[in-house]
């Protein structure tokens, strides 16, 4: 029998907030889709096909080896690995075909060398540019230069230039460096980089794809779509800024769930649980979840998540270990070994959303989304 803790997969989910941000961006903007991480826990080679078949043509990973995933699947279209890349891994990129993000001039060289030697043709590349993440890329005042030697190298085609945004999220609520908060300095960002792109066509340098927004500049910065937009969270439905309203409704695709396998009743006064954490304060019913933090499901957790049962909210008490969480279901009427138990998602007309989720452990979505295991099967439906 199949373990009973489970990621489902609602891929028409995925669809509809791909056909979400379509209608946001129009027909003319290119739809990069971010699988990586594979596609956010939701495994990239179902999400590939479903995205495939939408219509989406380029795909961003951060490392070779997810690229390979899609091109061993069959999935077509273009893979532009997103990631830094050392100069060793360039053979595998002309190998594969795949398109590669350029933060570094000593890599574009030897991406040529391989290729003028190896594939016959030339190899799409991004150049990179630092408008403000600190991470990768070459700073402004260095542009020019830059995309003017790649677009000089015969083994490599200039497929454009892209940028990153650190703050789109914030949405206004907190200042990313003094003086200026998060809209201010996502502004100054796409100012910044729309000036490089008129330097660029100035200079008669053919450069056709420009690409700044990720998920939070899909929603809340129109200026920033230009001819691409990278959508990742937002493709799963989450929204990456609550503190402000979605301008358009996503549906979250990831269900996480399992099933009470054992339910016991405690005195007031029990403890339970590793470091005995949790105390009853009254008669209690708990139930044992087959789930812990070995699945990806955080320790955080502990004495403070919650799950849903026949509908109902029922907090997780003491330490989740490694293969075990407890919730308290005495509140739950009728509750009894083999209910289904949510953790990230929908039960009737009860949800717990994964931005929730995350909120209430001071993370991330993102990494709710990722961490969950290997060991956890996932279903798409």
């Amino acid at each position: 029998m199949p373990r009973p803790t489970v990621v489902e997969i609602d891929l028409s989910a995925i669809r509809d907030n791909l056909r979400a941000i379509r209608s946001l961006v129009g027909p003319a903007v290119e739809i990069i889709g971010v699988v990586k991480a594979d596609a956010y826990g939701h495994g990239a080679v179902a999400v590939g096909r479903t995205l495939a078949a939408e219509g989406v043509k380029r795909f961003g990973v951060a490392l070779v080896e997810e690229g390979a995933a899609l091109r061993e699947a069959g999935i077509p279209g273009d893979v532009l690995v997103l990631g830094a890349l050392p100069p060793e891994q360039a053979p595998e990129v002309v190998e594969h075909g795949f398109e590669a993000a350029v933060s570094d001039l000593d890599f574009a060289r030897r991406l040529d060398e391989v290729s003028r030697r190896r594939r016959g043709r030339p190899v799409g590349v991004h150049v990179k540019l630092d408008t403000g993440m600190g991470r990768f890329g070459f700073p402004p005042e260095r542009a020019l230069e830059v995309i003017g030697e790649v677009a000089g190298l015969r083994g490599l085609r200039l497929v454009g230039a892209m940028t990153h945004f650190p703050s789109a999220d914030e949405a206004g609520s907190g200042p990313p460096a003094p003086g200026s908060d998060g809209v201010e300095f996502t502004r100054r960002q796409i100012g910044a980089f729309l000036k490089i792109r008129e330097a660029v066509a100035a200079a008669g340098i053919r450069a056709p794809l420009w690409h700044a927004a990720n998920s939070a500049g899909i929603l809340l910065y129109p200026e920033s779509r230009l001819d691409a937009v990278r959508p990742g969270l937002a493709l799963y439905g989450g929204f990456p800024a609550a503190q402000v309203p979605p301008p358009t409704k996503l549906r979250q695709a990831m269900t996480l769930k399992t099933r009470i396998v054992l339910i016991r009743d405690f005195a007031a006064g029990a403890t339970l649980g590793y470091g005995r954490t949790f105390r009853t304060a009254r008669a209690s019913r708990i139930a044992a979840l087959p789930i812990g933090y070995a699945d990806g499901f955080s320790r955080a957790n502990s004495n403070r998540g919650q799950a849903l049962v026949r509908g109902r909210r029922a907090p997780i008490v003491g330490r989740v270990s490694m293969d075990t969480v407890l919730v308290d279901v005495t509140d739950v009427a009728g509750a009894q070994a083999g209910d289904e138990a949510v953790l990230y998602g929908r039960q009737g007309e009860a949800e717990i959303s994964i931005v929730e989720a995350a909120e209430r452990l001071g993370t991330i979505p993102y990494e709710l989304m990722t961490a969950l295991t290997a060991r956890v099967p996932r279903v798409w439906r």
